[in-house]
C-alpha cells in the first residue's frame, strides 16, 4: 500500500507473550513496515520535529518512546541508494515501527503526524 507521503507500507498485528526490551509480557503490538526515501541522518535530523519534545531513547538503529501513555518503538533498518537512470541516486531505507498496546486511534494519529512530518514536496 502507498499512503498519502509516497512510502511505501505494510501493516502486521501480532500477539506476544515473548516481549522485548520496550513491552511486558502478554503485549499486543502492531508493526507497520515502511521503505522511505530517506537517510539515516535525515531522519535522525527530523526526530525533534516529529516527536515533539517527547523524550526518548536513542540506539544504534532504535528510537524508543512513549505515545499517548504507550510505548512506540521506530527501528531503523540499512541504508541503501536507488539508482534511477545514469545520474540520479536517492537513498533507501526500510523503518519498522512498533507500537504496543495502542489504540487504532492512536496508531493512526501517530501515523498521519509521521506522514507529513516527513512529507517531502515536489514540484
Amino acid at each position: 500500500m502507498i499512503n498519502n507521503a509516497g512510502m511505501l507500507s505494510k501493516r502486521y498485528n501480532n500477539f506476544s507473550n515473548q516481549g522485548n526490551k520496550m513491552s511486558a509480557n502478554n503485549t499486543q503490538s502492531t508493526v507497520i513496515k515502511k521503505e522511505m526515501g530517506i537517510s539515516q541522518q535525515e531522519f535522525h535530523d527530523e526526530l525533534p520535529r516529529l516527536l515533539r519534545g517527547i523524550p526518548y531513547q536513542l540506539d544504534k538503529c532504535s528510537i524508543q518512546f512513549q505515545f499517548q501513555g504507550k510505548d512506540v518503538e521506530i527501528k531503523l533498518g540499512s541504508e541503501r541508494i536507488r539508482q534511477l537512470g545514469q545520474s540520479l541516486q536517492l537513498p533507501v531505507m526500510p523503518v519498522e515501527i512498533s507500537f504496543f498496546d495502542c489504540s487504532e486511534e492512536q496508531i493512526e494519529a501517530f501515523i498521519k503526524h509521521f506522514n507529513l512530518t516527513f512529507l517531502k514536496g515536489g514540484g
